[in-house]
């Protein structure tokens, strides 16, 4: 019998594809193959094991269980160990929880694991960097802004001629500029806090923002677990500059289509056109 995953989906913004599943408390994950990244390990599908950098928001098992066999397959096929960037109030607990792996397992595990503080910043290439933020949840948490790094020739050297470029470079002139977009902002699991604290999600080209719980008389829940509710979201709807907000993590309790129903019922027209649900295709658009 062929194992379908329900909650699956691909969905393409104008600048990475989304691949991935969140369900709270089963299993958060997605890659973005054009960044050569991935938000959070799940436990760890086949389709994260060539990714080569995942950044992990928390230690809950639906989002951290998978470490372990991503850095044992990415052994046996050969690949690096790979590197997991994790909150760094929780790295050690990681390192240690991997040195029991070792044990257990009688092998070397040549991942490695990246404590991030609030403000660090890891560059990914030439033209990709990663800042970690803060997020408000129950256990240390890091949310994860995606800035692409940019080029341009400085407007003094505009309309000169590729070889005297190249001399000009070649002489070590600073003959460009760099430019920082704010391409993508994940919230990892949070709750309505990190509205009222990060001033860098309102920014970003595409937002990535829990919202586990919709209906009326589920706030206390989400005030209980620290998550977001889309009555939080809704208060502060005329702040969202984003192209696209990707609502994620919603609550198992909800089908498909009462979370698609539910939003779409409530959502205001200033975000309505942007909002794309974390479903499968049918289920994305309001």
């Amino acid at each position: 019998m062929t194992f379908v995953d329900r909650d699956f989906f691909t969905l393409r913004t104008p600048y990475f594809t989304i691949e991935g599943r969140s369900r709270a408390g089963h299993e958060t994950y997605f890659r973005l193959k054009e960044l050569g990244l991935a938000l959070d390990i799940g436990r760890c599908p086949d389709l994260l094991l060539s990714v080569p950098h995942i950044l992990v928001s928390h230690a809950h098992l639906d989002h951290a269980a998978g470490i372990a066999f991503y850095s044992g397959q990415r052994h046996l096929q050969g690949l690096d160990g790979g590197r997991i960037y994790v909150p760094e109030e929780a790295a050690d607990d990681f390192r240690a929880l991997m040195k029991i792996h070792e044990r257990l397992e009688g092998m070397r595990h040549e991942m490695e694991i990246v404590g991030m503080r609030e403000g660090d910043v890891v560059r990914l290439g030439r033209t990709h960097e990663v800042r970690a933020h803060a997020s408000t949840h129950r256990v240390p948490a890091r949310a994860w802004e995606v800035i692409e790094v940019r080029h341009h020739l400085k407007p003094e050297f505009l309309g000169m001629e590729g070889p005297e470029i190249a001399r000009l470079r070649h002489e070590g002139v600073a003959i460009e500029e760099q430019f920082r977009v704010p391409l993508l902002f994940y919230t990892g699991d949070t709750d309505r806090g990190i509205l009222e604290s990060n001033a860098a999600l309102w920014h970003a080209r595409v937002l990535m923002i829990e919202c586990s719980f919709i209906e009326d008389g589920h706030q206390g829940r989400a005030e209980k677990y620290r998550h977001i509710h889309f009555d939080d979201l809704l208060e502060v709807a005329d702040r969202f500059e984003n192209e696209l907000i990707v609502l994620t993590h919603f609550s198992r309790r909800y089908t498909h289509e009462e979370i698609r129903r539910g939003i779409g019922q409530r959502c205001p027209a200033v975000l309505r056109d942007r909002i794309r649900l974390g479903l499968p295709s049918e289920f994305q658009t309001l």
